[in-house]
């Protein structure tokens, strides 16, 4: 099956299951009123909590039913659909970062609200600009220079969420649970120095991707060139090495068990579900350059014998 029809059915069901989550949760807010202090910070009066209510209901519930049943028709104005859905998600998240920042309290809640809004911009990215064009990976070509800058944008984006939001609200809710932190010697002094490691390799990475693939890292805007130069000659995928190992120096300089798993949940997550599809949309593109270069070059381990391009 083609990438159009399965990206289609993606963003379909998303934008059902967000109307049905969101439903769900105002109800649970409603029917049990201890449950606010869950996502809303004590110093605030929770007036101002359920004055999203009917923002809510307009555009995150009745809002994703109809940018879902447009996407399903292949309906022309689908994409203006999705991406206002997108946008207007960050209204909302930006306000909960804004009151986490302010109280230091909340980030479950925040951390919940970016996944959505982000979500939804990855689902308008998928559509593009028509409703038929819809694709779970799209190839761009850009002038070196923009895509270096792009590629700095989404790295900028990307750290801020996966590596400070989310584990921020990890960390509130395992203090919640009742999950006690640990603590050694030499702990923070360890998790800088593998985080900054990590992040050299990263940053090496998205350099080697956008100055000689002219693209980015982004699915939907990803290289028109097989980037096999910097850490690539020396493993498959640098950057989701990189990234899961900054998530576990994040984790083991918050003290938090959870968030541990959070990185390591995210390694497997990759590994089975967004791997496959990179691979297979590689092989199409590349063919037996690319399956030479995965024959030799480890998925995982770093090889001691960089790879050299025929």
């Amino acid at each position: 099956m083609s990438q159009r029809p399965i990206a289609s059915k993606i963003i379909t069901g998303y934008f059902l299951l967000q109307a049905l989550a969101v439903a769900l949760w105002w109800g649970m807010l409603v029917c049990f009123e201890e449950t606010v202090g869950w996502f809303h910070p004590s110093v605030w009066d929770t007036a101002a909590f359920y004055a999203f209510g009917l923002p809510d209901f307009l555009l995150l519930i009745l809002g994703s039913c109809v940018a879902a049943g447009a996407t399903w028709k292949s309906m022309r104005w689908a994409p203006v659909a999705v991406w206002s859905i997108g946008i207007a998600a960050w209204y909302p998240t930006l306000y909960c970062l804004a009151a986490s920042l302010t109280t230091g309290e909340a980030w479950f809640a925040t951390s919940c609200m970016v996944c959505m809004a982000g979500l939804c911009l990855v689902m308008a990215t998928m559509i593009g600009t028509e409703a038929q064009s819809a694709e779970l990976i799209r190839q761009t070509r850009m002038k070196r220079h923009h895509a270096i800058l792009w590629t700095c944008i989404q790295i900028v984006i990307f750290w801020s969420v996966f590596l400070w939001i989310l584990p921020m609200g990890i960390l509130e809710l395992q203090q919640g649970l009742g999950i006690p932190v640990f603590e050694h010697p030499g702990q923070w002094t360890g998790a800088v120095i593998l985080f900054l490691s990590a992040s050299l390799l990263g940053l090496s990475s998205g350099w080697a991707m956008s100055s000689r693939g002219s693209g980015t890292p982004l699915p939907t805007a990803t290289a028109a060139e097989l980037v096999l130069a910097g850490p690539y000659r020396l493993v498959r995928n640098p950057m989701a090495l990189a990234g899961i190992v900054q998530g576990l120096a994040v984790g083991w300089s918050m003290g938090s068990v959870m968030v541990l798993a959070y990185a390591i949940a995210g390694g497997f997550v990759w590994h089975f579900v967004a791997r496959p599809v990179e691979e297979a949309d590689l092989v199409e593109r590349f063919g037996a350059a690319y399956e030479n270069y995965r024959q030799q070059v480890p998925l995982w381990r770093p090889t001691l014998r960089p790879f050299k391009q025929d």
